[in-house]
C-alpha cells in the first residue's frame, strides 16, 4: 500500500512530528506510526481526519484515497485545463477577462501555467516581443532571464513577491507538484534564491506593490489584483487565479488604449 509513504511525505513536508499529527488529528501516535508503515489500514473516516490535520488540498485528499484503495472522494478536471472546467465557470472567467480589456488580464494554474489571456495580455506580450499565452508560465516570464525580465525596471521587488507567493502555493500542493520542483531549482541558483527570503517573509507579503515596466522608451506602471477559484465539487477549480493588471497612472492607461488599438 502507497499510504503509509505518501502520508510519511505529507507529515514531513508539513515538519511534523508522529506526536504533533496524531495529537492534531485526534488519534494515538502509535496508531499513526501503524498506518504509516502499513501495519495498519486507514478507514475512510480516519484518511479524513488525517487530511484535515494536514490542511490538503483536495487533489492530495484525492491521491491519499486512492493510495489506500478508495475511490476519490473529489470530482476532478484536472489534466483537461480551461475546457475541463464546468461551462459556468468557463463562462465566468471568460466574461472577466474579456471585459478587463484593453488592460491585460490571464487566468493561471497553482503552477502558474497560463491557461487563458485577453487581448491587452497578448498585446503587451507583443509589445515584448513574447508569446505570453497559454503554456507559458508566468512565474518563469517574470523571474527568467528574459524580455520580461528584462523590461522590469523593479525586478528584485516584483520578483521576490512573485517567488514568495508561488512558494506558498508549492507549500500547499506538496513536494512533488511541478512548482515545487520548479522552486528547488530557483533556491539552488544564486541570482534567484536569493529573492526567495525567509519563508517567515511569505506569510507577510505587501499588500500592494506596483509593477513599472518599460515598454520601448517608455515606463508603465500596474497595480494588480489576484483573485482566486475554490470548490468541494472541481480538484482544478482549487487552482485556479485570475491576475488583473490596473493602469496605475493616466500615462500607462494611454499607453495601454494605444497598444490595443495597434498604435504601438
Amino acid at each position: 500500500m502507497d499510504f503509509g509513504r505518501q502520508l510519511r511525505e505529507w507529515r514531513s513536508h508539513r515538519s511534523l512530528s508522529q506526536l504533533d499529527l496524531a495529537m492534531e488529528a485526534g488519534i494515538s501516535s502509535r496508531h499513526l506510526s501503524f498506518l504509516e508503515t502499513g501495519r495498519s489500514r486507514p478507514t475512510e473516516g480516519m484518511i479524513i481526519r488525517i487530511a484535515e490535520a494536514l490542511d490538503l488540498t483536495f487533489k492530495a485528499q484525492n491521491e491519499l484515497f486512492a493510495a489506500a484503495g478508495f475511490a476519490p472522494r473529489f470530482a476532478s478536471a484536472e489534466g483537461e485545463g480551461i475546457g475541463g472546467l464546468p461551462k459556468p465557470v468557463r463562462e465566468a472567467l471568460a466574461l472577466i477577462l474579456e471585459r478587463h480589456s484593453p488592460w491585460p488580464a490571464i487566468v493561471f494554474d497553482a503552477d502558474h501555467e497560463i491557461l487563458a489571456a485577453n487581448a491587452g495580455f497578448a498585446a503587451l506580450g507583443s509589445a515584448l516581443g513574447i508569446s505570453a499565452g497559454p503554456g507559458a508560465n508566468i512565474l518563469g516570464l517574470v523571474v527568467e532571464p528574459g524580455p520580461v525580465r528584462a523590461a522590469l525596471v523593479n525586478y528584485e521587488e516584483v520578483a521576490a513577491l512573485f517567488l514568495r507567493r508561488a512558494r506558498n502555493e508549492a507549500r500547499l500542493h506538496g513536494p512533488k507538484s511541478p512548482q515545487a520542483r520548479r522552486i528547488a531549482r530557483y533556491e539552488a541558483d544564486p541570482e534567484i534564491g536569493r529573492l526567495l527570503g525567509s519563508e517567515a517573509a511569505d506569510r507577510n507579503p505587501p499588500p500592494v506593490i506596483t509593477v513599472r515596466l518599460r515598454l520601448g522608451d517608455l515606463e508603465t506602471r500596474w497595480v494588480t489584483t489576484l483573485t482566486s477559484f475554490g470548490s468541494a465539487q472541481e480538484v482544478l477549480l482549487e487552482g485556479i487565479f485570475i491576475e488583473q493588471y490596473f493602469p496605475a497612472d493616466e500615462r500607462t492607461r494611454a499607453i495601454a488604449d494605444s497598444v490595443s488599438k495597434g498604435g504601438g
